[in-house]
């Protein structure tokens, strides 16, 4: 089995409900093996910490390569773009950048969500979101290829 499936599948087993595995990856030739795990209300470093440990020891015991390895567990951070429709609820009221399959970009804030489908004020190029008649899009979840939190330090 290839380690980084072996490794998600350690982690699914080991986490709590509330928890998920976001992505597994090692980039070609390099001996990093990067965890991105999220939850419900997001994860606490702490969880972070306990997943690590229980991995390391994993990878001891099946005596995972003849270098050293580097891994790192954490949240996914806002720089990555969310997968799963799970990662979002956490997001409902913050802006959001999302990249259609389609070839087309929107900008909205979150408003609801459900189990295929998430729905978004657009946002007014002149009024931001202070208009008196709002435009809501309603998106499958599927037709998104890409779909980014922003942050605003307002």
């Amino acid at each position: 089995m290839d380690i980084l499936v072996q490794i998600k599948a350690w982690s699914q087993e080991h986490l709590q409900a509330h928890l998920f595995v976001v992505d597994v990856e090692q980039k070609l030739g390099s001996r990093k093996i990067s965890v991105f795990v999220d939850g419900d209300k997001g994860i606490l470093l702490e969880e972070c910490r306990q997943l690590s440990r229980f991995l390391s020891q994993k990878l001891d015991e099946q005596e995972y390569g003849d270098k050293p390895y580097t891994l790192e567990v954490s949240s996914p951070g806002v720089e990555r773009a969310m997968k799963y429709l799970r990662q979002f609820g956490k997001h409902l009221g913050r802006e959001l950048l999302i990249k259609l399959k389609a070839n087309s970009e929107l900008s909205g804030k979150l408003i609801s969500l459900d189990s295929d489908r998430i729905s978004i004020q657009l946002k007014d190029n002149k009024k931001g979101y202070k208009v008196s008649e709002p435009v809501i899009k309603i998106i499958n979840f599927a037709d998104v290829a890409e779909c980014f939190v922003q942050v605003s330090f307002n």
